[in-house]
C-alpha cells in the first residue's frame, strides 16, 4: 500500500504556526467579521493538513515533500 501523505516535518512545522497565528487572529475580533471568518478558514485548512499530512494543493500540483527523493 503506498504512503499517501505529503507533508514533511518542515512543512508541519510551519503550518502549525501559521494555523494557531490565523486562528489566534480570527478569535481576536481585531478586523471585520468577513476577514476574521476567512482569517478561521484558512488557520482551519493549514491545521488539518498539518495534523493530517496531506495537503490536496500539493497533489494537484504534484508536490511531495514528505518522501526524501535522494
Amino acid at each position: 500500500m503506498k504512503d499517501k501523505d505529503n507533508v514533511g516535518i518542515l512543512d508541519t512545522a510551519v503550518r502549525s504556526i501559521l494555523s494557531c497565528i490565523l486562528l489566534a487572529l480570527a478569535v481576536e475580533g481585531l478586523y471585520s467579521n468577513t476577514t476574521s471568518l476567512i482569517l478561521a478558514a484558512l488557520g482551519v485548512v493549514l491545521w488539518v493538513s498539518s495534523s493530517t499530512g496531506v495537503c490536496l494543493l500539493y497533489k494537484m500540483l504534484g508536490v511531495d515533500t514528505y518522501h526524501n527523493k535522494a
